[in-house]
Order: C-alpha cells, then sequence, then structure tokens
C-alpha cells in the first residue's frame, strides 16, 4: 500500500506581504543586516619644510649678536638679538631672546630663555626652547637640553649635553630621537688670540662640518664682547633643512653656554 503524496501548500501571499510590510515599519532589515563601519580615512602630516627654504643652499651662517643695552638700563633683564647672514652678507634670520626680567641677572649664561627665529619677511618660522639647568663641567648635576621647533608649535629635534669631563661634547637629535651629529668642543674653551672650533660629525665620525668662535683682539674681548660678539657656522650644502636648522641651534647654544658673559 502507498502513501499518498499531499499535495502542494500554496503560500499565502497576502500574509507574507503584511509580514514583510510591518518590518519595513518597525525597520527590523536594519537591526538584522551586518552593519559595516567606515573608517574614516587617516592621511599622514607632512611635514612643512617651506618655512625653513632659506636655507636650502646655504653651507655657512655667520651669526652677530648685539645685547640689548635698553633692556638693560631700564631693567627689563638682559636680552640679545641676534641677526644670521649668508657669506654675501644678506639677511636670512633675526633672532629675538624672551626670558624673564631677573633670570638674565642672576643665571647669565645659564639662564632659561626661548629664542625666536624671524626670516626676512617677519615670519617666525623657528623657536628654540631652552629650560634651566645648573650644568658644570666637573659635577655634571645637570644637562643642557634644548628643544628646536618649526614651525613653531611642530618639534624637530633637540640638542643634549653629554657629560664628559675633558671636551665638551653634545648630540644633535631628530624629532623621532635618532641620533644624527655629534659636537665636540676643544678642551679650552676660552677664546684667546685664535678662533675656537667646535667639530661637528655624523655618528660614525665623518666630518661635516663646525661651529666658529671668532678671535677679534685683545680690545674686542676686554670691553666689547658681552655688547657685540661674532659666531659661525659651516655645514655640508646638501644637508636637509631641518638638519641645517638644528645646527643653527646648537651654535646658539654654544654662544650662551660659553661666551655670554
Amino acid at each position: 500500500m502507498t502513501t499518498p503524496i499531499p499535495a502542494l501548500i500554496e503560500p499565502n501571499t497576502e500574509l507574507i506581504k503584511d509580514l514583510v510590510d510591518l518590518g519595513k515599519d518597525l525597520d527590523l532589515g536594519k537591526d538584522l543586516l551586518p552593519q559595516t563601519q567606515i573608517e574614516p580615512e587617516v592621511t599622514e602630516e607632512t611635514p612643512n619644510k617651506n618655512v625653513l627654504c632659506d636655507l636650502a643652499e646655504v653651507d655657512r651662517l655667520f651669526i652677530t649678536k648685539r645685547l640689548r643695552v635698553k633692556a638693560v638700563l631700564f631693567l627689563r633683564g638682559k636680552k640679545n638679538r641676534f641677526s644670521v647672514r649668508t657669506p654675501d652678507r644678506n639677511l636670512v634670520y633675526t633672532i629675538e631672546e624672551e626670558n624673564s626680567w631677573w633670570v638674565g641677572y642672576l643665571c647669565y649664561g645659564l639662564r632659561p630663555l626661548q629664542l625666536r627665529v624671524f626670516n626676512s619677511s617677519s615670519e617666525e618660522v623657528m623657536r628654540i626652547n631652552r629650560p634651566y639647568a645648573c650644568t658644570s663641567r666637573i659635577f655634571p648635576c645637570q644637562l643642557q637640553n634644548i628643544e628646536v621647533f618649526s614651525p613653531p608649535g611642530r618639534k624637530i629635534g633637540s640638542i643634549e649635553q653629554q657629560w664628559a669631563p675633558v671636551r665638551p661634547i653634545y648630540l644633535v637629535r631628530r624629532q623621532n630621537g635618532d641620533a644624527v651629529f655629534w659636537i665636540q668642543g676643544p678642551r679650552i674653551t676660552i677664546s684667546f688670540f685664535k678662533d675656537l672650533q667646535f667639530r661637528i660629525q655624523k655618528m660614525d665620525g665623518s666630518h661635516v662640518g663646525s661651529s666658529c668662535k671668532r678671535w677679534q683682539g685683545l680690545l674686542h674681548a676686554m670691553f666689547f664682547a658681552p655688547l657685540h660678539d661674532r659666531y659661525g657656522v659651516a655645514f655640508e650644502r646638501h644637508l636637509d633643512v631641518e638638519d641645517k636648522a638644528l645646527l643653527l641651534a646648537a651654535t646658539l647654544l654654544l654662544e650662551y653656554m660659553y661666551y655670554d658673559g
């Protein structure tokens, strides 16, 4: 005896239509379907090196320091102003020192300060921050460490003093912490009848350039050096503009460390 085949049940189209309409009204489809979250596109910020374009074709810079005498006389603090020029005397940067009015009288060359660097269009292209550090060659209680920003607000590197009892040594680091140069000074850092050279070398020991303190005569050293002085820095022309800016900042740090009377 064979089992009869059941007849096909026709679907209730009206019921299905009502259920679909109900699902649309309740917005059930959005809860049942997997949702795909669209992540916002993240673009990596590219460094803006155009602000340092004045250093692109430069291999030497001459720095002239002038003490702002009026600020000293009116008890506004001991502040310097620097002009940075190329070998053909074209003005590249003007640098203004900012500090609290009393630190220059008490801390002298170790004073905490901020250097604001302006180009020929009076646009601030770089800022150098130096905190206070009581540094001694014999007792390394605190070592010098300055940070360089270009444009202001974007750190491009730092200069760190390394303790050394005989020759002063400084490390130049980029923003990511990689040491790119080291600067070694002479055993005697007093400029007496000769120019003083601080050698700039890569980490592999190859020579890159030098930072120089000009000797301008005995009369100038005795009476005029605190008011007016000259320095220089030389480096390879093909260096990155940010590396050149770091070497300029290192030269300014050396000026305050050893020659700012």
